[in-house]
């Protein structure tokens, strides 16, 4: 599998998982895109182009490596963060410990959904 189809591949797994459309996907990109994302008809002919795009195995592997990091900051950006739980009972060195852990973690997930 070349880079371009596994790209493709990533894309369309995440959007899966995360229970979003090819069309939701494109419009969140066209809303980053552009100012004025009011433009019903440059916005349907995006979905359509970002549709095809998916599957075409001449679109540009950095175009579909953005579109995925778009995807995964999206849905980063729907998480809920609550007061844990730990904090009323570990000292503020184990929570920033625990913290950087987390964190590490994270990079280490999204480093490998990125390969």
């Amino acid at each position: 599998m070349d880079e371009v189809e596994n790209l493709q591949a990533q894309i369309k797994r995440r959007l899966k998982e995360t229970g979003k459309s090819r069309k939701n996907l494109a419009e969140m990109i066209f809303a980053e895109d552009h100012d004025d994302d009011n433009d019903e008809k440059a916005r349907a002919q995006f979905v359509e182009s970002f549709k095809k795009q998916l599957n075409r195995p001449t679109t540009p592997p950095e175009k579909l490596q953005r579109y995925l990091e778009i995807l995964l900051q999206g849905h980063r950006g729907l998480e809920v963060r609550t007061e844990s739980i730990a904090s009323s009972y570990l000292d503020k060195a184990t929570l920033r410990r625990m913290e950087k852990l987390s964190r590490e973690i994270e990079k280490m997930l999204e480093k490998k959904l990125l390969s």
